[in-house]
């Protein structure tokens, strides 16, 4: 029997990191084939060595991804509870739900790093290419200003520009690479009710003033993007738009009786808080049921579990995640345990139909820890989609 025998490396000779051969090529090429490895391996990656890590966690990175047009979907969620003293973020990945359908025991909802206190109340979310701001919100039961911006990349934290003005519950939303600001104020005559962010200069700037606004446009309870304009719902008058293209304001004409809305390819949908599905292309269309989805209500409380929860509160929000619909709902179980369940559905037209039909393509769900009875129970303050 012979045994083969590695020589050992001389006294000049470099065993790490040269033993690996992509440490010997300069950082663009590195960079070039680190970009095509999905970002569920960077972990594994960044492990190898320091220059990997430095590598992985980098903006040129990013960049690299982009231009190659290897970015992907990413779907963060964040939670908040009573019970815990942070939000508490969470990734939903299709890869990782596909691997996870065939193991019903692992965790769908992949934890990531949360901020390292509780976000104000009443904060307005919203997502632009890798990033997720959290603007405005109470704090110590005061109006802020402050911006928190979520680096997806990398999963950090850092503060962006603060507005002009200290909002709570405001209409937030994202048309041509800027972020439009309206409502929130402790005055809704104050002259910065309404803000343009531009992320590539970093400034604020103030929008012209909505010539007629009172006010019941001072509550949002919720925000949509359609045809390049920002819509509000307030929770007195109906909702209310910003064209960013025209420069202008604008009522619609129709009140909004819906709770929770996305948009996706043109098609506004909606969904109430026990699970009912719906959807119009334009304005003067009556609301129609996405067929195929009775299994849907399934995933949201029932109206007894409201009358057993009288004191608690039950949040769900609706958002898209590519061409499909993110669904995410919160379950009383047990009495005191709470999970969350995050439904994602495809969508198919049937023009000669008239119909649309969706189809549940995975689910993911995390148990949320014991709840005290009176306490407020799990919220999902933030459902959004970023491109890493």
């Amino acid at each position: 029997m012979s045994t083969s025998v590695v020589d050992e490396p001389s006294a000049n000779e470099e065993t790490s990191p040269l033993s690996f051969p992509l440490t010997s090529l300069p950082d663009p090429l590195t960079l070039s084939c680190l970009a095509r490895v999905s970002r569920l391996d960077h972990l594994a990656l960044s492990l190898v060595s320091k220059r990997y890590r430095s590598l992985v966690i980098s903006p040129e990175l990013y960049k690299t991804r982009s231009l190659l047009g290897r970015t992907d979907e990413c779907h963060y969620v964040c939670l908040s509870t009573k019970t815990y003293p942070t939000s508490r973020w969470f990734i939903l990945r299709r890869e990782y739900t596909k691997t996870c359908q065939e193991n019903a025991a692992a965790e769908d909802l992949v934890p990531v790093l949360s901020f390292p206190t509780q976000l104000p109340e009443l904060s307005s979310f919203v997502a632009l290419d890798w990033g997720i701001y959290v603007i405005g919100g109470l704090t110590n039961d005061s109006r802020t200003s402050d911006v928190l911006l979520l680096d997806c990349r990398t999963n950090t934290w850092r503060h962006a520009p603060s507005m002009g003005v200290a909002r709570a519950s405001a209409a937030v939303g994202v048309v041509g690479g800027k972020i439009y600001v309206f409502g929130g104020c402790e005055s809704f005559d104050c002259s910065n009710w309404a803000e343009v962010f531009d992320p590539k200069t970093q400034t604020w700037d103030v929008l012209v003033p909505m010539p007629d606004r009172n006010e019941g446009d001072n509550l949002i309870r919720e925000t949509l993007v359609m045809d390049e304009k920002v819509y509000a719902v307030s929770l007195w008058d109906g909702s209310f738009y910003y064209s960013p293209r025209e420069g202008k304001w604008g009522r619609k004409k129709k009140s909004e009786t819906q709770s929770y809305y996305c948009v996706i390819e043109k098609v506004l949908y909606s969904c109430d808080k026990f699970g009912s599905l719906v959807w119009r292309d334009s304005e003067e269309m009556e609301w129609k049921e996405v067929k195929g989805l009775k299994a849907l209500r399934l995933k949201f409380p029932s109206s007894a579990s409201f009358r057993s929860f009288a004191n608690e509160k039950c949040v769900s929000k609706l958002s898209s995640f590519g061409v499909n619909i993110v669904v995410s709902s919160v379950r009383a179980t047990f009495d005191v345990w709470w999970d969350v369940w995050c439904t994602e559905i495809s969508l198919e037209r049937r023009e000669e139909e008239g119909e649309i039909w969706g189809t549940i393509e995975s689910e993911a769900v995390t148990v949320v820890d014991h709840v005290p009875s009176g306490r407020v129970p799990v919220e999902v303050l933030c459902s959004a989609t970023v491109y890493v």
